[in-house]
């Protein structure tokens, strides 16, 4: 059962654009100084559950917003273009506002650990982000693992903050 209302648009920052990305295709990329805890983005869209996510073809983005509760992003708005990082330099403030992780300087791409914002155990992707930290491959179930959790902190999306809680020993 829903207890939140969620945004039905996304925001970018006008401090970031779309450009071509060395991690994907199109990225988005700071084009001016943004300070840490700066709101870079929030996402808006259409609530659908787990058995309709299940029926999309992709590519599509979502995130996870409460449990079997998903976010489907307007693919014709420019977050979509947020890529992942397994070092980003963004994280969740709060389910659907998305701020810096640090100071971002201009020409830096924009990322996220697609992990801390994917409720979807099934869910994986190859990764290709090429930073030290790579995990090569990023799952749905990332949220376990104890560095991930340590890095991050409480900046995740709330139901898998909750999981995390949830898991952790008494």
């Amino acid at each position: 059962m829903m207890s939140w209302t969620y945004p039905t648009e996304c925001w970018l920052t006008p401090s970031a654009q779309p450009r071509l990305s060395p991690i994907d295709g199109t990225g988005l990329f700071a084009i001016e100084q943004i300070r840490q805890d700066e709101v870079v983005m929030r996402f808006g869209g259409r609530i659908i559950s787990d058995e309709a996510l299940t029926r999309l073809t992709p590519p599509y983005s979502s995130l996870t917003v409460e449990e079997g509760v998903h976010l489907l992003l307007d693919p014709a708005h420019p977050v979509r273009y947020g890529n992942h990082s397994c070092d980003p330099n963004l994280w969740h403030r709060d389910a659907t506002t998305v701020i810096a992780r640090r100071d971002i300087g201009p020409g830096e791409e924009l990322t996220i650990d697609y992990a801390t914002l994917t409720g979807v155990e099934a869910w994986s992707m190859a990764c290709r982000c090429d930073s030290p930290s790579c995990r090569r491959v990023v799952t749905g179930d990332d949220w376990r693992l104890s560095r991930l959790q340590a890095a991050y902190g409480t900046h995740w999306s709330p139901p898998l903050l909750e999981r995390i809680k949830a898991a952790a020993p008494e």
